[in-house]
């Protein structure tokens, strides 16, 4: 069951916009609109619900506060009433949403929307619902812009420290034990000099970097640090084992206590 305050809180989807502007300023409201109509659908499919709540922990606050949202084979009904659907396909196949032989890359996945500046750049899935195949990936992403993170208008503050995780369901799970200063990669893109000179211009002067610590990772780990140092960035590492990362020291300790220590206690990596 919901809570009245995710019921209260879930807005009715507006109607697409007419075509009245530049094309980019088009595709942009509409991949907006389209993430809206993924959060509208998530309050109906209570195992979307479930996977947010008890597997991952995630409060109404998070959910509704980062429009998470859900894809199944009802949210084409929206689509049909568009005054252009030829140039609104040719939209969602550019930016990524559906493939190139028309499929939904997020059907039957949890949606975690990627934002800059408020608007959608990208998205992150999570399967939950057995309607596609076995052999479609359990973590469909994409990005119109490959230099996004997740939450990373938490920059806006310009923070002195970030807390680094993996991927943006970690990061949601830092964010609802209050770990505001987050952010995360996406999908399978590395962390760049455009990620650093990111952190760079927000005056961040410190990353703490909280991967699980298997042979995978620390490559990972060692990359990043190279590309902060060059930007004179710090670099700490919260200490997780090769097994345990955030999601799992959550689920051992739900309070938090663990996670906010191991970050309060981050060592510096080699060379900083």
């Amino acid at each position: 069951m919901f809570s009245s305050h995710f019921q209260n809180n879930v807005q009715n989807i507006a109607p697409f916009l007419p075509f009245t502007a530049d094309l980019a300023s088009i595709e942009q409201q509409q991949i907006n609109q389209t993430y809206d109509i993924y959060a509208g659908h998530l309050q109906k499919r209570e195992l979307a619900i479930e996977y947010l709540q008890n597997t991952r922990g995630l409060s109404d606050e998070i959910i509704n506060r980062f429009q998470l949202g859900f894809a199944d084979k009802s949210v084409c009904e929206q689509f049909r009433d568009i005054d252009n659907p030829v140039a609104f396909r040719g939209m969602l196949q550019r930016t990524g949403v559906i493939g190139p032989k028309g499929h939904m890359i997020f059907l039957g996945s949890v949606i975690i929307p990627i934002k800059q500046n408020g608007n959608v750049v990208g998205g992150v899935g999570r399967r939950v619902s057995d309607v596609v195949r076995l052999t479609s990936t359990p973590h469909p992403f994409h990005l119109i812009d490959d230099e996004a993170l997740f939450n990373a208008d938490c920059l806006s503050d310009k923070p002195n420290c970030v807390v680094l995780c993996k991927s943006p369901i970690e990061a949601l799970i830092a964010l609802g034990q209050g770990i505001e200063k987050v952010i995360s990669l996406v999908g399978n893109v590395d962390f760049t000099e455009a990620h650093a000179k990111l952190l760079k211009s927000h005056n961040v002067k410190l990353v703490k970097v909280a991967f699980n610590q298997s042979s995978y990772y620390l490559q990972k780990l060692s990359a990043i640090a190279q590309v902060l140092k060059r930007y004179r960035i710090r670099c700490k590492v919260v200490d997780l084992t090769d097994w345990q990362d955030i999601n799992a020291l959550c689920l051992y300790d739900p309070s938090g206590k663990l996670l906010h220590q191991r970050i309060r206690q981050a060592q510096f990596y080699g060379g900083h």
